[in-house]
């Protein structure tokens, strides 16, 4: 770092005896005073240009005397204005543009295509190949939760759970592979065992902008190969106090649960000369939901069902299961706040800090068919989608979850200049993410030595029946088993950064130079509690035996149906009841201590993991022009422990006291990058990058750990020794910006990757101290190489050209095209290449719009391709797939008056099911389908805006 600080200092000694020069600063708004972001600023007769945020520009390195400036938004036309320039001094140019261009006035620039010119404005400028979607275009959309906003931007899909997007796939990758931020300041993430952060925790209207940076620059953490989501917050503007508050409400189709959304906004600049700024906002959002879905999988009729098989002919269901959801009340809560005080040399200081937490409670209803269940089970094949079993078994459980999580962020920092145009800003942060399950709940029931059977022909309706024995009787299921787990999950980060720059002057390049130093120091730790019951019941208040328990606990008279009544799905129990007898007879059951010992220490473990970092770059222009070349270095220094457990070779003790085991290691990797821009003219842009980065290993992957449970088929195993996976990334786009607010753009990407991550498995020798049930053990593993590539296309354009009231119209479209191959040791003879895990081949939108006047309308469509969700470590034949979805929102609005509107918002009216299957069995005789998908029906809500 002292070298990178040499050559800054040298660069700037070089180019200040140059020529006399100094700085212009200053704020760009529109007609009513709203700052601009995204504003071009060039410096008329030279090579220097610049661009603002949230209104702010500061121009470098300007020849002294009096100098002309243009100013280029969008959707107004250019302004320019001269100030004069003295050496070594600050002059000040504020600028209010108020010349629309003629095309818009057909539909005015305000609403939607205010937040449509401020977010390809900041496009446009960028130094990245990036998307940005502004506040007030999130606003126009039906996105509660911030993965379903960030879903309708190019080259995105999101992976779903319950209906509602979760996860983030930046242009096919998975969302491991993806850096996720607020303001700037990495997000810690309440997963247990992964680095993907759920992003439906976080409400889309918290967001002032969100900004996807699909290439990265030095002065970006590098754990980002797909590349960073950051949300910026809102701040309070001069001379425009906000306060507008938001009130909904609707109702689910299935269930008929309530939904609600409440969230208001307010913030301020105080004092005579508006130095401090304050900006809160809050948001409370109830969807009580419900889902029902049918899931199983696949095995070979002539081969074992577990992970030792070679499955060369999956031509028979190893299990079918009903699955109802009758509750799944989520709750979404979330405070935001910025404070910040302007100083005299156009710095600032701030102070900013957000809490968001996600409430899901849940009960789920499962009845299982256990095709291959029982010792003495036995097939029957009719045809390649139907047969029997003899000697089978059923099960009925329930489960009671509740699962909550929390995100806390605070951040301080600086920004501060001087008058020669040398920049310093820093800030230390603090993000720490929880996940709390106080104890899931699951009480099971079997009934063994039936008959059934599977007709899966029919891939939108497969079924199962009893054949002999009953579906629903509860005189006939015993008591089978029951689980509590109780987890806590808790990832801190505490982060500082500095970075300083001074304008350079380089031949026919003018810009700056950059460097800084950063760190971010992480302990996480998971803590996990199981206690499993297996045996009969003992002394309780109700004189239950394992025989008569379920009847006890059943209120029901008749068996209930699903789908719309397509299902029988049978009589189930209270869960009300289930928890009071649990609570009232503690006794009643018998723990299994070896499976609870095991099964504890399997899921527990802590992570330290220390991250530290330095960088150099430069920002340069020529003409039309841009450079931004540069270097950062991370230093990685990681300490795991996890816990090792071994069983004797019957299976039914320990072989050794379980055990904490401790790994620690340090690597530095090096990530050298170069965007680059040409203006083709007023309103083209190409951009080109070659940039490098990583993703480090799996929390659940890197721990020391040996984890084995008494009737499991495989044993997991932890490994410490994984290195980082690395990628060299390639990017080219071509950007054409209309004058009436709209673009098209083409890109092409490519990524190289080393050391990819995935699992293997290999068979259990005589060191492994295993228990008899365990065949196989299961270790993830680098592999060799990997290679990811494709392109994206986006289309978004009002149509102010057309006669009439079609000119309100407009269109917003994008598709991205994603294919990966990965190196696969150990799935054939020389190998054979499989997709990366999560790599979305394919993602889409198209939307139609209408804006005129008070009335606004949206129509959308998403659509995400089959990706491969899990990779077998034994044969693709048992790859787990997800399908190919196109789900239909739309939404609109009516402006009652000045600040104030009616809105509605229509989610899933396709009802589309999210489905999946193993293999490729789509593609198998019969014309069936795996039987695996989840429904949900449409919601929606209606509510008001106001906003002053």
């Amino acid at each position: 770092m002292r070298f990178i600080l040499r050559v800054a200092i040298g660069l700037a000694c070089t180019s200040s005896a140059l020529s006399a020069q100094g700085v212009v600063t200053g704020t760009v708004t529109d007609p009513s005073g709203r700052p601009l972001s995204g504003v071009l600023v060039l410096v008329d007769g030279t090579s220097i240009r610049t661009s603002t945020d949230r209104g702010q520009y500061r121009a470098l390195n300007v020849p002294a005397g009096n100098r002309t400036l243009t100013f280029r938004y969008i959707g107004y036309q250019p302004t320019s204005k001269t100030v004069m320039v003295t050496d070594g001094r600050t002059a000040t140019l504020d600028v209010k543009l108020s010349e629309a261009v003629t095309s818009l006035t057909a539909i005015e620039v305000r609403g939607q295509v205010v937040g449509q010119a401020s977010a390809l404005n900041q496009q446009r400028t960028a130094s990245t190949i990036s998307s940005v979607i502004d506040n007030e275009l999130v606003g126009r959309l039906p996105d509660p939760n911030m993965a379903e906003a960030l879903a309708r931007v190019p080259g995105i899909a999101v992976l779903r759970d319950q209906g509602e997007g979760r996860f983030v796939q930046i242009r096919g990758t998975s969302p491991n592979f993806n850096g996720m931020s607020i303001n700037g300041l990495r997000l810690a993430t309440p997963e247990q065992n992964s680095r993907q952060l759920p992003m439906d925790i976080v409400p889309s209207d918290q967001a002032s902008q969100i900004q996807v940076s699909k290439t990265l620059t030095p002065d970006m953490d590098a754990d980002a190969i797909g590349g960073n989501v950051n949300i910026v917050t809102r701040t309070a503007q001069a001379n425009q106090p906000l306060l507008n508050f938001t009130a909904a409400g609707g109702q689910n189709q299935l269930g008929g649960g309530a939904l609600v959304n409440l969230g208001a906004n307010a913030g301020k600049r105080f004092g005579k000369s508006q130095k401090f700024g304050a900006m809160f906002g809050g948001t409370y959002y109830r969807n009580d939901r419900a889902s029902q879905n049918v899931e199983g999988d696949w095995c070979s009729q002539t081969r074992n069902c577990g992970v030792g098989a070679s499955l060369t002919s999956l031509d028979a269901p190893n299990l079918f299961e009903y699955r109802d959801y009758p509750q799944v009340d989520r709750l979404r809560t979330g405070v935001n706040g910025t404070l910040d005080y302007l100083l005299s040399n156009s710095g600032k200081l701030f102070l900013r800090g957000s809490w968001n937490q996600f409430n899901d409670d849940e009960i789920r209803a499962r009845a299982r068919f256990r095709f291959r269940g029982g010792g003495g089970s036995r097939w029957t094949q009719v045809n390649a989608d139907s047969g029997v079993t003899t000697g089978s078994q059923f099960d009925r459980d329930i489960r009671l979850r509740e699962v909550m999580q929390d995100i806390y962020t605070a951040q301080l920092g600086g920004e501060h200049y001087t008058s020669d145009g040398k920049a310093l800003d820093w800030a230390v942060g603090f993000s720490r993410a929880t996940e709390n399950r106080p104890g899931a709940l699951t009480m099971g029931f079997r009934q063994s030595n039936m008959t059934l059977a599977y007709n899966f022909a029919n891939a939108d309706r497969p079924r199962a029946y009893v054949v002999t024995g009953s579906l629903d009787d509860p005189a006939r299921f015993g008591f089978n088993s029951l689980a509590n787990e109780v987890r806590d999950t808790r990832d801190e980060d505490l982060s500082a950064k500095i970075n300083g720059s001074i304008p350079v002057q380089i031949g026919a390049f003018s810009g700056t130079i950059k460097g800084g130093l950063a760190a971010r120091l992480k302990d996480r730790s998971n803590s996990v509690n199981v206690s499993n019951y297996t045996n009969a019941l003992g002394a309780n208040s109700l004189n239950a035996t394992g025989a008569t328990l379920m009847g006890l606990l059943t209120t029901e008279t008749t068996g209930r149906n699903l789908f719309d009544g397509d299902y029988a799905f049978g009589r189930t129990f209270d869960p009300r009841r289930m928890r009071d007898f649990i609570t009232a007879n503690p006794n009643a059951f018998t723990l299994n201590s070896l499976s609870s010992q095991t099964a504890t220490a399997g899921g527990s473990f802590a992570v330290r993991e220390d991250v530290y970092a330095g960088y150099l770059m430069a920002t340069l222009d020529a003409g039309a022009l841009r450079l931004v070349p540069g270097v950062r270095v991370e230093a990685t220094e990681v300490q795991n422990t996890g816990n090792l457990v071994r069983l004797n070779t019957a299976g039914n003790a320990l072989a050794e006291p379980i055990r904490a085991v401790t790994a620690s290691g340090s690597y530095v990797n090096v990530f050298p990058s170069l965007n680059a821009t040409y203006r083709l003219g007023e309103y083209t842009n190409v951009k080109a990058a070659v940039t490098t980065a990583l993703v480090r290993p799996q929390f659940g992957d890197m721990v020391p750990y040996v984890n084995v449970q008494a009737g499991q088929q495989t044993a997991s195993v932890g490994n410490p020794d994984l290195k980082a996976t690395t990628a060299i990334n390639y990017d080219l786009m071509v950007e054409h910006y209309f004058t009436n607010v709209g673009f098209i753009a083409v890109g092409a990407f490519a990524k190289s990757l080393d050391n990819f991550i995935f699992a293997t498995a290999r068979a259990r020798t005589s060191e492994d101290a295993v228990g008899p049930d365990a065949t196989q053990i299961i270790q993830p593993v680098n592999g060799p190489t990997a290679t990811l590539y494709g392109f994206e296309v986006a289309w978004q354009q009002n149509f102010t050209f057309l006669p009439g009231w079609l000119k309100s119209f407009g269109i917003n479209a994008n598709y991205t095209y994603t294919q990966s191959s990965a190196d696969i040791p150990g799935r054939g003879r020389d190998g054979v290449n499989a997709p990366i895990p999560e790599q979305a081949p394919q993602a889409g939108n198209i939307g139609l719009f209408f804006d005129r006047g008070p009335l606004s309308l949206r129509l959308g469509g998403n659509y995400a391709g089959s990706f491969v969700s899990t990779i077998s470590a034994v044969s693709p034949e048992a790859d787990t797939r997800t399908k190919a979805r196109f789900q239909v929102d739309a939404s609109g609005s009516y402006q009652l008056r000045r600040g104030m509107k009616l809105f509605g918002e229509f989610i899933n009216l396709s009802n589309t099911p999210l489905r999946a299957y193993v293999g490729d069995r789509p593609n198998r005789g019969g014309g069936g389908d795996d039987p695996s998908f989840e429904f949900y029906k449409p919601w929606g809500m209606l509510g008001i805006r106001i906003e002053r």
